[in-house]
Parts: C-alpha cells; sequence; structure tokens
C-alpha cells in the first residue's frame, strides 16, 4: 500500500504490472527470501507452466504476424480471423510477455536459492 493510503489508485492488469525479479534474487541470496524445497518445486512448477504459456503466446503472435505477411489477400476469413485477433493481443500484450520472458527466469532462480538449491 502507498504511504498515502491511496491504493486504489495504483495501475492494475496487463499494463500495471511491475516486475520484481532481480528483487526477488537479492532477497534469496541474502537470505530473507527463504522457503522450504517441497515449496519451492511448488512455485517453481507454476512459474515454469506460466513461462511455457508466455513463450506460447509470443510465438502465435510471430507466426500469425508472419502468416498475414506472407498470405495477403489469399486467406480464408477463418484464419484470417484467427491470425488478426492472435496479432491484436500479441500487441497490446507485447512488452509485458517480453518483460516476462526476461523476469520469470529470475523468479524461478530466486526460489531456487530461497530453498537451498540452485
Amino acid at each position: 500500500m502507498r504511504s498515502d493510503g491511496n491504493a486504489a489508485h495504483e495501475p492494475r492488469g496487463t499494463t500495471g504490472e511491475k516486475f520484481a525479479g532481480d528483487l526477488l534474487l537479492r532477497l534469496a541470496r541474502e537470505g530473507w527470501l527463504v522457503v522450504s524445497p517441497e515449496q519451492a518445486d511448488d512455485v517453481v512448477a507454476e512459474l515454469e507452466h506460466t513461462l511455457d504459456v508466455v513463450r506460447s503466446l509470443v510465438r502465435r503472435a510471430q507466426l500469425s504476424r508472419r502468416l498475414l505477411d506472407v498470405a495477403g489477400d489469399d486467406i480464408e476469413p477463418d484464419v484470417d480471423r484467427v491470425a488478426v485477433d492472435a496479432v491484436f493481443a500479441g500487441q497490446i500484450a507485447a512488452d509485458t510477455w517480453q518483460r516476462a520472458l526476461v523476469e520469470l527466469p529470475k523468479y524461478i532462480e530466486a526460489f531456487r536459492i530461497a530453498s537451498g538449491r540452485r
């Protein structure tokens, strides 16, 4: 919460998310973030799944963009709709997805360190 008590005005959602990979790594390395190996396993599994999903979304947007570029006017309406939707979603969330690709591995490493594993 902000010091002025006005947390309601903090940005939320995909455009307002902040990542803290460097902070988590620092906390883990300095011993301030400590979790059991079992807890870390659960968190790491979820983070790795999330990373796989983000990679898939980025790849789908890239492939859809290429499909639209190559197909031009020779694309079926159903395929066009799917491709356009994927490209649109990719454009809206591209900065967040790219940032997640950088930050999620830091989260994973931090939880491995915090559990006493590397």
